[in-house]
């Protein structure tokens, strides 16, 4: 052996003191593991969570992705809908007011027909009226007229029997030589 080297026994009591102190190491790791690996389990739980967290973040951020792509097609087309809607109303208003224009002109000319009418239904009453006065004097005339024609007639019928009589004839002369000096 040699001068440097410690004695056996000194050396089994090193390695029994590193072998206590090892198994004293051995006992703290375990309960350092023992502490530690509910905290692994749980962090090891709380990272899948996390993983499975992240994958359904992922993909509703995939999905608001697409549903963002859906809404600007969807407001692009909404625009378009509402610049035709816009047009189309704006040529509704026009025609509105063309036919309010035409509607207030059809009014004015039906209060012109109808002022027209009443003027033509007071003229028509005047009319029947004067229609009326005419008839009666017609009728009137025409008995007055009957009655001359009866008159006129019997008058008639006075000359030819005074024509027809026999003084008549045998008073010719003293007519015609009256005629003669007129």
């Amino acid at each position: 052996m040699s001068s440097a080297s410690p004695p056996p026994e000194q050396l089994i009591t090193q390695l029994r003191q590193q072998l206590i102190l090892a198994q004293v190491r051995i006992m703290e790791l375990e309960d350092i593991h023992n502490e530690v690996a509910p905290k692994l389990a749980e962090t090891e739980a709380l990272l899948s969570d996390a993983q499975i967290l992240a994958e359904s973040k992922v993909e509703e951020a995939s999905h608001l992705t697409q549903v963002r792509t859906d809404l600007q097609k969807q407001y692009k087309h909404l625009q378009h809908v509402q610049h035709v809607t816009n047009t189309a109303l704006e040529e509704a208003r026009d025609t509105l007011t063309s036919k309010t224009n035409q509607t207030e002109a059809l009014h004015q000319e039906v209060q012109k027909q109808q002022t027209h009418i009443r003027q033509y239904q007071a003229d028509q009453k005047t009319n029947l009226e004067s229609l009326a006065k005419l008839e009666t004097e017609l009728g009137a005339m025409q008995v007055e007229t009957s009655e001359h024609i009866a008159r006129l007639e019997e008058l008639d019928q006075e000359q030819r029997d005074m024509k027809a009589s026999r003084s008549w004839r045998w008073t010719a002369w003293i007519r015609s030589i009256e005629r003669r000096f007129r």
